[in-house]
Formats: structure tokens, sequence, C-alpha cells
């Protein structure tokens, strides 16, 4: 596994595209987790110019433990696309510059190169919620009034979701560019699905007939961590994970896995 690894980091290295959209990406996450209180200030001082005072936005726990959690992954999942197109160009490229080919004649075999790209998503997600993790701790440091132990790390598993989301969705998007092989031709077939599901939802919505959205994968996978802001509106939420969406995100990844090993295997390179 390690040597897999070890393989993609040194392609990757050599790779702007994909340097640039994880870069992007990174600074998005960073962005969401450090920039919040910073914007809610100034809309405290836009308040205070049309002689609102009594108006604090800053007051809103954007940034309490353990509300941080839930906040901050239900925000940063739909950043995911960022990191999804530089997997895109990532494993296209292989196939545009007939590098698998290559790989395969070194003694890599197909299985060993697509659970190459499989670890890769695998650790591009875990370095994304790790980072999610830092830039939680370091703010909710900052900004909680509450930092005992216990309070800290009560809906820490909201992490572990955000893990499981952002691998399950990756995997899909790692499905699609083993099947098209064209990095536009993945974009464009990536966005006609979203808008065929979006399509689909809004159906299901307007009719109730919600059994619909089971079967809308990236529907199912950003709702398995659910908006948590409706509340500072005094609206009930969904502050858990429902095992029912989690087993059905973890059914989905299994199948994106098992449809890009059987495309990888079964196809001419």
């Amino acid at each position: 596994m390690i040597r897999l690894l070890k393989i993609e980091l040194h392609k990757i290295s050599a790779n702007r595209t994909f340097k640039v959209l994880a870069t992007i990406y990174l600074v998005a996450i960073a962005a969401i987790s450090m920039g919040v209180m910073p914007f809610l200030q100034w809309v405290k001082r836009k308040f205070a110019e049309f002689d609102a005072e009594e108006l604090d936005p800053t007051m809103l726990p954007f940034y309490e433990f353990p509300d941080i959690w839930q906040n901050l992954t239900s925000i940063a999942i739909y950043f995911k696309v960022l990191l999804a197109l530089s997997l895109v160009y990532a494993i296209t490229n292989e196939y545009t510059y007939r590098t698998i080919r290559q790989n395969v004649i070194d003694g890599l075999s197909k299985h060993e190169f697509i659970w190459s790209k499989i670890i890769m998503a695998g650790f591009l997600s875990l370095v994304s919620t790790l980072t999610l993790f830092v830039f939680g701790m370091i703010t909710g440091l900052m900004y909680s009034y509450d930092t005992s132990i216990s309070v800290i790390f009560e809906d820490i598993f909201f992490l572990g979701a955000f893990f499981i989301q952002l691998f399950a969705y990756l995997l899909f998007t790692l499905m699609l560019a083993t099947l098209i092989r064209k990095p536009l031709l993945t974009m464009g077939l990536m966005f006609f699905l979203a808008c065929t599901e979006l399509g689909f939802f809004i159906w299901s919505e307007v009719h109730q007939e919600y059994w619909v959205q089971n079967f809308l994968p990236v529907t199912s996978i950003n709702s398995l961590i659910h908006m948590p802001f409706p509340k500072y509106a005094f609206q009930e939420i969904q502050d858990y994970i429902s095992l029912k969406e989690l087993a059905l995100v973890i059914v989905y990844g299994i199948l994106f896995y098992l449809g890009t090993v059987r495309l990888t295997v079964k196809r001419d390179l």
C-alpha cells in the first residue's frame, strides 16, 4: 500500500493541474474554517453604520464546540468537486500519455494500478479531514466558551462522516474518469449527472416521493451530513448521522469501487 501511494505521489508531483486544483481546494477549506468570524464582524460593522447595533451576527455560535464539527463539514463537502477534478486529471492523464501501459509493462498489474488510484483517493480524503480537524480545533479554541475535552470531542463523529462522504464521491469520480478517459468529457458527464440528479430531486420534493432520492448517488452522499444552520432560526434539524444514510453511502462507495475495478481489468489499455 505504501509503495503504491509513493508511486502516486511521485506522479502528481509533476502534475501542475492537480497541484493547482488541490491547492485551491485547501485554500477554500481554510477560508471556510477561518473566514466566517471575520465576515460576521464585517456584517456587524455594517449594521452599526445603519444604527442597528442590536443586531450582532457574531453571536451566532458557528465556532462553538461541539457545533463546529457539523457546521464545518456540512459546508466543506460542497467544495469536494475541486478535489474531484484534480483526481480526474490525475487518472485521465494516465490514459492520455499511455503511462498506464508503461506501468503494466514495468510490472505493475492492472489491479495494483487501480488500487494505487483508490489509495490516492483515500489519502486525499484523509488529508482533507485532518486539515478540517486542525482548522476546526484552532478556531474552536479561539471562539468557544467551553473548551473542555468532553465538549470538544462530543460531535467529532461528523469528521468521520465527512471522510466517508468525500471518499465515496472521489470513488464516483474515479469510476467516471476510468469510463470516459478524457478530462473534459468526464467533467461534462459529471455536470450532466449533477443536473439530472437535481431534476429528480426537485421532482421528488414536489411530489413527496422521497424514496427516489435513495437512488441518486451524489444526492445520497451530500445528504449524509445535514445542514445545521436552520437551528439558529429555532428550526428542528438532524444533528446526528443516520445509520440508514451512512449504509447507503457505503453501498454506493462499494459499487463505485467494483465498477472502477471492472472497467480497468476488462478493458484494453
